[in-house]
């Protein structure tokens, strides 16, 4: 008889910090591969009101999922426009409006490398839209205008700290002194912000120590400045696939 495969995350526990949705959707997955999602959001979600605009651009970055969500009611497309999505998910989304991309990022699936493609390579004279959250970095449009573009943003979006009852907080603590966690998914550095922020100096002293899975170089620095000494589990992207893939690495050779 042959034996039946053990899954890829039998009997590790993951604390999964994404926003609400998308943390459903990656403890799913972590159930079918035979592991516990412990869903605990450090960052919330909320969309910015907004009037559609009345002018066109060649070219539409969007930078998440969440752009997608909040910001395709208030553009226009013409016939010539291009789309640009940051990551597979926004390409997913974007798919599913029925407004494919022309271009997707590779891994990392960020900034640097949309602005490595060819494709924006020779953007002199363009009218670009970059499609996003408040307040995030400024690498990609101040790169397009140092090759000619004309950028403007669209904030359709705002990322907040989730918040948590004390009960909660003190609940997921306590679990996780007892019976511990696997390992934490740190997929931006204002997600751990948000994280150091809600957890008691109990939960702070325990995330320390504990294995966490860095979506980024960036984040992996971030949260070693930040005093955590637990392994380092290096992710190719932030994207549900990318995080999954090296856990599961990580799992096989830490048993």
């Amino acid at each position: 008889m042959i034996p039946r495969p053990i899954p890829a995350l039998t009997a590790l526990s993951i604390l999964v910090t994404r926003p609400t949705e998308q943390g459903e959707s990656l403890c799913a997955r972590i159930a079918a591969m035979g592991g516990e999602g412990i869903a605990f959001p450090s960052i919330a979600i909320e969309p910015l009101p907004g009037t559609p605009l009345a002018e066109t651009f060649d070219l539409f970055i969007f930078v998440s999922v969440h752009a997608v969500r909040h910001g395709l009611a208030r553009i226009q497309k013409s016939a010539t426009s291009h789309v640009a999505a940051i990551g597979p998910a926004t390409a997913k989304a974007l798919a599913a409006a029925n407004m494919p991309a022309n271009v997707i990022t590779p891994a990392p699936h960020n900034s640097e490398a949309l602005l490595a493609l060819p494709e924006l390579a020779n953007v002199g004279g363009q009218r670009i839209l970059i499609v996003r959250g408040e307040g995030g970095r400024n690498l990609l449009r101040d790169s397009l205008l140092e090759r000619g573009a004309s950028v403007e943003y669209l904030d359709v979006y705002r990322r907040v700290r989730a918040e948590h009852l004390p009960t909660a907080t003190a609940a997921l603590e306590q679990r996780w002194q007892q019976e511990g966690i696997g390992i934490v998914t740190i997929t931006s550095v204002e997600i751990l912000d948000n994280l150091l922020t809600t957890l008691s100096a109990l939960g702070r002293e325990l995330l320390k120590t504990t294995p966490f899975v860095a979506a980024s170089e960036r984040v992996a620095s971030a949260a070693q400045a930040k005093g955590l000494v637990g392994t380092c589990v290096q992710a190719r992207a932030a994207d549900d696939d990318s995080i999954l893939g090296a856990v599961a690495r990580w799992h096989a050779r830490a048993k």
